[in-house]
This record gives structure tokens, sequence and C-alpha cells, in this order.
């Protein structure tokens, strides 16, 4: 079977709580529900009894993406929660078992607030779309170009696996949609487009509020940035990696 480099693996990110800011990572094991441990816990809204969103368009919980979180010890293949801590705006670190840890978490976000290990609690909303979110630096380089003061850092994106594309421009993994990768030892079907959302204009660590970045990739490519994958074969992937399609 023929294959086409298309980049190298610039950054690998996990998610451990849905919304909140996640860690870098030199390298990941890939299983077939994504990073290990990506996205594993969440945050309940006691009303409703839903994983919350900062993409909800309630503006209650848009505070979600100034936290973030971390894992203390590595997650293990088999699912099983590992602990973390969350990373308040002024750097206070709260361990996720704490007794009082929805008291803190409520007192952070201004909204009564429940910290959940989302399989044990909620099944069905494991993640956001697809196991793997993708994105270009041709991508965040096409949108800077339109929106040159801009702030266009993977950050306000979310994704999975940063690609870089050695200097080039335009929405290059448009193109991918319906096809495969290889990068490292994992292969994966990129299945869909991401369409964005007011969350990619928040202030973030050391992000400001800006509306134009939602604008920009609204009118330069109908809201979509990045692309979901699913696994189709698990294994580990690093920084430096090459990525390859493979169909």
């Amino acid at each position: 079977m023929a294959e086409a480099f298309v980049g190298k693996v610039a950054e690998l990110w996990r998610y451990p709580v849905q919304s909140m800011r996640g860690e870098a990572l030199p390298a990941a094991q890939i299983g077939d529900t994504g990073i290990f441990g990506d996205r594993a816990y969440g945050v309940v809204d006691p009303d409703s009894g839903a994983v919350v969103s900062s993409a909800q368009g309630r503006r209650q919980w848009r505070g979600i993406v100034t936290l973030g979180a971390r894992y203390r010890e590595a997650p293990a293949a088999d699912g099983a929660p590992a602990p973390i801590e969350i990373l308040l705006p002024d750097g206070t670190a709260l361990a996720g078992e704490r007794p009082d840890i929805d008291v803190l978490l409520t007192a952070a976000l201004g909204q009564s607030a429940h910290l959940a290990d989302k399989a044990a609690e909620n099944p069905r909303s494991a993640y956001d779309h697809s196991p793997l979110h993708l994105l270009t630096t041709a991508s965040l380089r096409e949108l800077t170009g339109r929106h040159p003061k801009g702030q266009f850092a993977s950050a306000r994106f979310r994704p999975n696996v940063l690609i870089d594309t050695d200097g080039q421009t335009g929405f290059l993994e448009q193109g991918w949609v319906e096809r495969r990768l290889r990068i490292g030892d994992v292969e994966i079907a990129v299945n869909d487009h991401c369409k964005r959302c007011v969350m990619t204009t928040l202030p973030q660590g050391d992000l400001p509020m800006d509306p134009g970045i939602l604008h920009t990739v609204t009118v330069q490519n109908r809201t979509r940035a990045g692309v979901y994958a699913a696994v189709v074969r698990a294994g580990r992937i690093r920084v430096g990696d090459p990525v390859h399609l493979v169909d």
C-alpha cells in the first residue's frame, strides 16, 4: 500500500477532565478509546445529571476552561480511574479525591458542580465526539494569516495530536476525512470534521478573550478546524513521530 508523508507529531495532549485544560505529553499509549485517561472525568451539573461543557452555550459553565487537570499517576489500560489534580487559575492544586472537591469546584465555577468518573457514572458521555482529535499547524498558520492579531494557539482548540506540516498553510486535514493515517505504531481512520464553538474565544491561561478567533474560523472554513478520528490499530505514539496517509 502506498504511503504519503504529511508531517510529524508536534504536540500530544491529554485532557483528564472534559472541557478543562490538559497536559502535554512526550508520548502516549493509544487504545480503542483514544489516549489512555483522556476525558475520563467530567464535571456534572447536579440539576440535569449531564456532564457539562463550555460549548453548551450556557454562560455559567464557561469558566470551566480556566481550570486545568493533570494525572498524579499514569492511567491504566483497563480504564480504571487514576488520581488527578484540578488546577485553579491562581495555581492552587486540588486533589480530585478530596471529600470536599465538589464544594471547592462549586466555589471556583460559581455553580453547583460534581466531579465524576465518566465511565462509572455516565458511560454514554465518554467522548465529545470521537476518541481522537487532530489539528495541523497548516490550519493554525492559515487562520493566523487571516486574523494576524489573534493568538491561534493549539490550546484554544484542544487537539490530542498537533501535526507539524512543515510550513504549509491551508486546511490540509479536511482532505483526510474518510482516509487513514499511520502515526508511530498506531493507525487511525479520520471520520469527520471538527466544528468549533465559543470555547475557542474564551480567555484561558495566557490567552485573552478574542471573538475574532471563532469569526475567522467561521468565515474562512465554515466553523471547521481539525478533524476527528477512530482508532483502527492501537499502539504508542511519540512527539516527533512521522505521520503518513496510508490510503
